[in-house]
């Protein structure tokens, strides 16, 4: 209230003097004004801190105002983000702020995280997902000490030669500061052998942890199949305890699920031919990752940290070396085995109820089945389905708009992929070979295949192609005739 009292009764609180012999008192006073006893205190105070500066309201105006970034800072933070999604770095407003401060390009007036995010949106190259959660829904669990538990994972990647190649990468992070100790790549399909030889060189280099985080595949651990694997037998001998999450459970390996994403956008970005661009790009990966990339979840007050200074800040409480004695991997083994006899035996029971009941149960422990992979087209005639508007080859799914569902036939060569329609035989949907692509995901829209056409497309599809062409194909662009 003292912000809207009219001068003349400033001036009348500073001038009375409640001292005086036959004065009011102060709620006497402030009765007669009309005024509150605090913004009496507060004319008064402040007249003795800045004098007649009382008998005026403060300035409404904020402190520190929004500042107005022009088109050079627009400009600039587009500049970077398009850097970074060229090299295949994540490049959300965080990122680039990240970036433009440590390279120094914003100068002294940094944008905020907030602003950079307006500038991405109105320039429309973000785009929006109601379907995340906020923040506040988000349940963190990650150790105190580095080496306290790594995380393990394999990823199965698609090399960008003429066949698609499949090759297996393993990553071992350290579950507490987000440290890769160990990016391996190898030519196999996931395996214990391999597995090993990836946790054998991290160990070399940066010791034994206390625990080792997996899923349940075959290559890392056979507890819940009621024997024991190499992988463990190995852990076991250098004294590091094997655990794994739960079934159908993923978000237990979270952390690391969460960094392939940002390995597989570096990895598509660089397009990697064989096992030895592969190894040499894991390399750079690593150490951009480790020493160059902060890392949003590794906040100390204000300052963003890589995973390499939180991995130095702290002390390392790894395993002291000691073999863990095989009985307690058979016992784990043995528990298992005791609760599948429980669960069958509940299973047989005649009662309806306790039946669903164990069923459930079952289904929970039983571990995932191998769905079926890919095919390429069995015959020459290829059904487009409403429900399943997809075209197969070499391993790959590719959408395609819904106008082409119906029967097509088939005719490829060395050069072109064509689908033909049978009923008026007009080309339908057409690529050159072999395939130019700028991802490696097993399903992709078509219209991310470079030279990619279909029948009658819509305006949109066109768009969209012509976008991602010029996004990922510039110099093939560049070379054709005008």
């Amino acid at each position: 209230m003292s912000n809207t009292l009219s001068a003349s009764i400033r001036r009348q609180i500073i001038e009375f003097d409640p001292g005086l012999p036959d004065s009011l008192s102060i709620s006497q006073f402030c009765d007669q004004l009309g005024i509150s006893r605090p913004s009496y205190y507060k004319v008064k105070k402040r007249y003795i801190a800045e004098g007649n500066k009382a008998l005026n309201p403060h300035s409404r105006a904020p402190k520190s105002p929004a500042r107005t970034y022009g088109e050079p800072t627009k400009e600039l933070v587009l500049r970077i983000r398009q850097r970074m999604a060229k090299a295949g770095w994540d490049h959300g407003p965080q990122s680039i702020w990240f970036e433009g401060v440590d390279s120094g390009e914003f100068g002294e007036q940094v944008p905020s995280v907030a602003t950079i995010g307006r500038i991405l949106a109105e320039s429309g190259v973000t785009k929006t997902n109601p379907r995340k959660r906020p923040r506040s829904a988000w349940m963190r669990f990650a150790r105190s000490y580095p080496m306290e538990m790594w995380q393990l994972d394999g990823l199965e990647y698609r090399l960008f030669d003429q066949d698609g190649t499949k090759a297996t990468i393993y990553r071992l992070l350290d579950e507490g500061t987000r440290f890769d100790v160990g990016s391996h790549c190898f030519e196999r399909p996931e395996n214990s052998e391999d597995a090993i030889s990836a946790l054998g060189a991290a160990f070399e280099e940066y010791g034994v942890p206390q625990e080792l985080l997996t899923d349940n595949g075959l290559s890392f651990n056979h507890a819940r199949r009621r024997n024991i694997g190499s992988t463990e037998i190995f852990l076991t001998e250098r004294g590091c305890r094997g655990i794994t999450g739960r079934i159908w459970h993923l978000e237990t390996q979270g952390k690391n699920e969460r960094s392939h994403q940002t390995l597989i956008r570096f990895l598509d970005a660089h397009a990697p031919k064989n096992l030895d661009d592969l190894s040499r790009l894991l390399v750079r990966f690593r150490d951009h990752y480790n020493y160059r990339r902060r890392h949003q979840s590794l906040k100390v007050g204000s300052t963003h940290l890589t995973p390499g200074q939180a991995w130095e800040a702290v002390e390392h409480r790894g395993s002291d070396g000691s073999p863990i004695g095989i009985e307690q991997l058979q016992a784990k083994a043995d528990a298992y085995r005791d609760k599948q006899i429980a669960l069958k035996a509940a299973a047989s029971s005649t009662d309806t109820g306790g039946t669903i009941m164990a069923a459930q149960q079952q289904a929970q422990e039983t571990l995932p089945v191998q769905t079926g992979k890919l095919q390429d087209q069995p015959s020459d005639l290829v059904q487009i389905t409403r429900t399943n508007p997809q075209i197969y080859y070499r391993g790959r799914a590719f959408k395609v708009p819904t106008h082409l569902v119906g029967e097509h036939r088939l005719v490829t060569t060395e050069t072109r992929f064509t689908l033909f329609s049978t009923l008026d035989g007009e080309e339908s949907l057409y690529f050159p070979l072999p395939l130019h692509l700028a991802s490696s995901k097993k399903l992709m829209p078509l219209w991310q295949v470079h030279g990619a056409r279909i029948r009658e497309p819509k305006p949109a599809w066109i768009l969209k192609r012509i976008d991602y062409e010029k996004q990922h194909y510039p110099l093939e662009l560049a070379g054709q005739p005008a």
